[in-house]
């Protein structure tokens, strides 16, 4: 007796190839929407941060984090900064957050605790309010946006964030480019590889990072 050998037909191929390319053309499409949605929350995150920052400035006649009487005019236990004009110690850059939230210019509880460095994008969740990739903002006193040596009051993004998600922040909130404008790459060997010269390096596909935009006094 012969054997029939059973196979797919091109017809059936062709269909399943189709059902492949619609999959994948799915998922690329539902994550460029997380994207550009994650896009949106770091832009809205960014600006109330820095009307927050404005708004203190206002009230207080001092800057959060440098705010000497926080302990008395915020909340007890609250730290006082030098109300030298500048949050520049890692003690007056932790504070920040929480003497914004405490005259409830941003939502949230935070202790208030010394960060461990100015010139990186770490935090923790007790200290920080974070960004939507699991990183933290921070603002302090500092240089670390690309192309620049002089010190300025930088809202740091956090790490974590993917170049490609980054360039299209740059895009919505500034020029672009990475090494000019209010909002520059972060300048630091954490996060070289974001960057090639002055542009963002989306093409490197980089996962972890960050960015500055300066504050105005």
């Amino acid at each position: 007796m012969k054997r029939q050998q059973k196979g797919f037909t091109l017809i059936e191929i062709a269909i399943v190839l189709l059902i492949i390319g619609l999959l994948l053309g799915g998922i690329m499409k539902g994550q460029s929407m997380i994207n550009s949605a994650r896009v949106r929350a770091i832009a809205n995150d960014l600006t109330g941060i820095e009307a927050a920052w404005v708004s203190f400035q206002d009230r207080y006649r001092s800057l959060p984090g440098d705010f000497s009487r926080a302990s008395t005019h915020l909340a007890e236990g609250a730290i006082d900064g030098n109300a030298n004009a500048r949050v520049d110690s890692v003690a007056e850059a932790g504070a920040v957050w929480q003497h914004l939230s405490a005259a409830g210019f941003i939502s949230g509880n935070y202790n208030g605790a010394a960060v461990a460095s100015l010139d990186d994008g770490e935090c923790i969740e007790a200290t920080c309010p974070g960004n939507p990739y699991n990183g933290f903002y921070k603002i302090a006193n500092s240089s670390n946006a690309l192309g620049t040596n002089t010190t300025s009051h930088e809202l740091s993004t956090g790490g974590n964030i993917p170049v490609e998600v980054m360039y299209e922040l740059d895009l919505k909130m500034d020029d672009g480019v990475a090494a000019t404008g209010r909002l520059r790459a972060f300048e630091s060997g954490d996060y070289t590889a974001c960057v090639a010269g002055d542009e963002w390096n989306v093409v490197a596909g980089e996962a972890n990072c960050a960015a500055v935009l300066e504050l105005p006094l």
